[in-house]
């Protein structure tokens, strides 16, 4: 049995054919942008802000901009369904966006100082962010071919753990140097080399994804808006949308606003909480073998119902840390974490897939895109808007709850109404995928 499995994931990943080098491709590639995307954005965004002299709510401002692009993402398959050959397309759009998105946005604060820095920072974003969308989709229409459902779940499972050890041991690496700068007084720059190498890292990724063959996509016989609104005429994947929003809704609310209250208010170093990321290699490895399983015996619906509940008691852990319990509490909630967003990340893979049909994929994926730029987008802009209207703390008896706190609080109890209502309306009507998809 052991030999069959192993004999299963050569296959899967087998660069003597044309698929599995395919396939090799698209992993590293998600490795590297799973470590670009540690580096820029999460802990590492919110300390390059900090320093360069926004505070918790203009980050969020800020950190909310590329998600307002995602508007356009219907707009997409209008532009891509015009070429049959696209790399070159995807290419340069991709090199575009991470030329601004990181790049730019890195020199900036360097450069400029105050609102005229804000304004900077919110244009490169923007332009980037727009760039990125008007090709997003094209990229897993393309590579999708390569993952067909029968090996789906596997690959998914590999990516989570592979991504999971690139993403620890790189946020570890740049998290002992921030401690460093940030001792010295020159947090800025030293934040800024980060992002820099992770400017190579995303140069990388782009060459890797454009490495497998390109087949000529199948014509679309629908035009305009009848193009646009074709993912309309399909209900369970317009129900499977309303999961993929709720998750990034919820698990997007306290990205920043987290990590804001870790740095500022209980005082946690870089270094401690990378050390604690690093676990993510270790959790991950432990519980994806039974995330997958699941999976396999329950259906991916069942088991993302499970995620939504146990995600659901992660914000609470949250809320209790503080500067008396941080040592011991901190991480047991970060291991906790790592273990049902695992599971998260695995189900939430094959969301984009699972209710899309074969054909007008551009369009599916496209709807996709834009479902989770406007879930991040709700997620982040609550808690921004939290932020600004709840500024004081509530006292609780004797204990003091921080704004952060009340944040964290509000994300899980939303979180578990989700789940209960998940459970109840939704699941019964999106019923279980077909006992191929894996």
């Amino acid at each position: 049995m052991e030999g069959e499995k192993r004999g299963q994931w050569k296959v899967i990943f087998s660069t003597g054919t044309q698929e599995g080098k395919a396939r090799v491709c698209i992993l590293v590639s998600e490795a590297l942008k799973a470590v670009y995307t540690a580096l820029t954005t999460g802990v590492f965004l919110t300390g390059f802000l900090l320093a360069g002299g926004f505070d918790g709510a203009d980050i969020g401002i800020v950190t909310s901009i590329p998600l307002v692009s995602g508007i356009l993402y219907p707009i997409a398959p209008l532009f891509l369904e015009r070429f049959q050959k696209r790399k070159a397309i995807l290419g340069s759009f991709r090199f575009l966006f991470h030329s601004l998105n990181i790049f730019a946005v890195t020199l900036l604060p360097f450069l400029f100082q105050g609102r005229i820095l804000g304004g900077l920072l919110i244009f490169a974003i923007l332009l980037g962010n727009v760039a990125n969308v008007l090709v997003a989709s094209g990229f897993p229409a393309w590579h999708i071919q390569f993952l067909p459902d029968e090996i789906r779940g596997r690959f998914f499972a590999a990516s989570g753990m592979i991504n999971s050890i690139s993403t620890a041991l790189a946020s570890l690496a740049a998290s002992v140097l921030s401690d460093m700068a940030k001792d010295s007084g020159n947090e800025l720059f030293w934040l800024g080399c980060v992002r820099m190498a992770a400017f190579v890292l995303a140069l990388l990724e782009l060459a890797a994804l454009l490495i497998p063959k390109e087949f000529p996509y199948a014509p679309s016989s629908g035009q305009g808006i009848s193009l646009l609104a074709e993912p309309a005429k399909h209900p369970r994947f317009l129900m499977t949308m309303i999961v993929v929003f709720a998750w990034m809704a919820f698990s997007t609310m306290t990205l920043y606003a987290a990590n804001a209250y870790l740095l500022d208010e209980v005082g946690v170093s870089y270094t401690f909480l990378s050390i604690l990321q690093t676990c993510n290699i270790f959790v991950t490895a432990l519980v994806m073998p039974f995330w997958l399983k699941w999976q396999m015996q329950k259906g991916w619906f069942k088991v993302f119902r499970r995620v939504f509940l146990l995600f659901s008691l992660y914000p609470v852990l949250h809320a209790f840390v503080t500067e008396q319990t941080w040592l011991w509490m901190l991480p047991v909630t970060i291991l906790f974490y790592q273990a049902v967003l695992a599971g998260g990340n695995f189900c939430f893979g094959n969301m984009a897939y699972i209710c899309t049909p074969k054909e007008k994929r551009t369009v599916f994926l496209s709807w996709h895109l834009m479902v989770v730029a406007l879930g991040s987008l709700a997620g982040q802009g609550t808690a921004a808007a939290f932020l600004k209207i709840c500024c004081n703390p509530l006292q609780l008896g004797g204990i003091s709850v921080s704004p952060s706190q009340q944040l964290l609080l509000l994300q899980g109890g939303l979180c578990f109404l989700f789940a209960l209502w998940y459970g109840k309306r939704l699941l019964g009507r999106l019923g279980e995928p077909e006992r191929g998809e894996r």
